[in-house]
């Protein structure tokens, strides 16, 4: 699984809190594995909000998560908590939903995406055109956004690696 994000370190968390984000959300981070028989106990991503009612929105999409947490910097057990978080603790790795460069799709990535493209939708890109594809997360969640000419769609990373 393609996993773009950097780890979380005392470092961005400092940077986060002097930037104003006050709210947290830890999620279930399975792209963080590096394989299935990594001996990380537990890989999460916890995002950053500027705003407590987005930051309650995206918290309130993981009722299906068991580990998620809505942190609140003005809480000192919460902040406590994310400090723990951000070094790293042993049998955890935490990433923060930032990249450490703009993406850019690898040739397999460009291969799934072509292939997706061919057998799921109606485009007939030529040799000379391009479909520009950008990453961006939900919730979390890593998607696609395809553009070719005056179409667009949004995909599931998931749903492309998978195809």
């Amino acid at each position: 699984m393609h996993n773009p994000f950097v780890l979380l370190s005392a470092k961005l968390l400092q940077s986060l809190i002097q930037a104003g984000h006050t709210h947290f959300v830890r999620q279930t981070y399975p792209r963080g594995r590096k394989d299935v028989h990594d001996p990380v106990g537990a890989t999460f991503l916890i995002s950053h909000y500027t705003d407590g009612y987005r930051a309650q929105t995206h918290y309130d999409a993981l009722a299906h998560d068991p580990h998620r947490f809505l942190y609140h910097i003005a809480n000192e057990e919460h902040l406590k908590k994310l400090n723990m978080a951000a070094v790293q603790p042993p049998g955890y790795t935490i990433y923060s939903p930032l990249m450490a460069q703009p993406w850019k799709p690898n040739a397999e990535m460009a291969a799934s995406i072509r292939s997706y493209i061919s057998e799921k939708m109606n485009w007939t890109p030529g040799r000379n055109e391009m479909v520009k594809a950008d990453l961006f997360t939900r919730f979390g969640e890593l998607f696609i956004n395809l553009k070719y000419g005056n179409h667009e769609i949004k995909v599931p990373l998931e749903e492309i690696e998978n195809h």
